[in-house]
């Protein structure tokens, strides 16, 4: 394997765990405003 596809390989993990982290926190958010918005709670 070449270094270069090795170095893609790995860096690319932390890229795709950021990706669904921020699509999770951006569900939250719409959520959170969701919430408020209908008087409901969250939990």
């Amino acid at each position: 394997m070449s270094t270069f596809a090795l170095t893609v390989y790995v860096l690319m993990w932390p890229v795709l765990s950021t990706l669904v982290l921020l699509t999770l926190c951006v569900a939250l958010v719409r959520d959170i405003r969701q919430a408020k918005k209908d008087g409901d709670s969250l939990v």
